[in-house]
């Protein structure tokens, strides 16, 4: 697997593994899908597309069936943005500016999904400055950590635990999503300080060296 990625060295192996069965249980559909000339880039764009019905559909919410609906949309960015890693792989097209494109599609969905979830007030806009803001730090850090051949040993993302979340409101009308959202703002900035403090110790030794 590439350093280029946002994976712990404790994920990374199982990542590899994953990927081989995702790939295979994708086969017949990324097959098709390539016949019929999609690319992996189409599928990251139609992939950030979703969030369009999804905020339109939340933020006009008048139950909460209406935000399960929501969700779905949500799910279907995850389940595209999973598909074109696959199908670069199959065309031969995969490398680092897939990969790169990869993670900017999957991290600006994370931040749209936040702000729709602002606008609906579901989110205070302090704690979800906060957390998009310790999220992209802490991702950087993971990336560049893994790059120079020194990851963290554990990663957390909570994306998926928000997305979750939201699902879980529109199902069971059970909102938590505020309160989560702190307590992410919260591992995250461990995540950052950790990670800087890190980078900071490692670039220190190489100019020692």
């Amino acid at each position: 697997m590439t350093h280029f990625n946002y994976f712990a060295e404790s994920e990374q192996a199982g990542q590899e593994r994953f990927q081989k069965v995702r790939d295979g249980l994708f086969g017949p559909l990324v097959r098709l899908l390539i016949r019929c000339r999609v690319t992996a880039d189409l599928i990251s764009l139609l992939s950030l597309l979703q969030l369009v019905p999804f905020g339109y559909l939340l933020l006009t919410a008048e139950d909460s069936q209406q935000i399960a609906i929501a969700s779905v949309f949500v799910w279907l960015h995850v389940i595209l943005d999973a598909l074109d890693g696959p199908i670069a792989r199959t065309t031969g097209t995969a490398g680092p500016a897939g990969a790169f494109t990869d993670m900017c599609v999957d991290h600006s969905g994370m931040l749209i999904t936040t702000c729709i979830l602002t606008a609906a007030e579901l989110v205070n806009p302090t704690a979800a400055v906060a957390y998009v803001s310790s999220y992209t730090v802490a991702v950087a850090f993971t990336i560049w950590l893994n790059m120079i051949g020194h990851p963290f040993k554990l990663v957390i993302r909570t994306k998926y635990l928000l997305y979750a979340l939201v699902t879980a409101y529109g199902l069971f009308d059970a909102n938590f999503i505020g309160q989560a959202v702190v307590l992410f703002c919260v591992i995250h900035v461990i995540f950052a300080i950790a990670g800087f403090c890190k980078l900071r110790r490692i670039l220190r030794s190489s100019v020692a060296d």
